[in-house]
């Protein structure tokens, strides 16, 4: 379900087009575009998409760490020593290719 304090018509935002994205930068706040009173977009301010990114970033981040956590308790770790062993491997050979 798309929740947001605010909602207009479709129509009343092609109308009003300047004085809601005024609106939504000076509040930050995010309004859903509805089309036959269903929900059809999401409108907001790019700071409150930069938001939405940062927290999606965090997020993303702290599922890696929580998986990565689950795999150590799993025993599916490895030294950090032979794991930067091996990718120094790879990467002269891969510069032995391109030579």
């Amino acid at each position: 379900m798309v929740r947001a304090e605010k909602s207009q018509s479709l129509n009343d935002f092609r109308d009003n087009c300047d004085q809601t994205l005024d609106r939504l930068n000076q509040t930050g706040d995010a309004e859903v575009l509805t089309q036959d009173g269903q929900a059809r977009a999401i409108v907001l301010s790019p700071k409150a998409f930069e938001q939405l990114n940062i927290a999606a970033e965090f997020a993303n981040r702290l599922a890696t760490i929580q998986q990565s956590e689950k795999e150590l308790g799993e025993n599916k770790g490895r030294p950090a020593e032979l794991f930067l062993d091996e990718l120094r491997s790879k990467l002269l050979d891969k510069k032995a290719e391109q030579a």
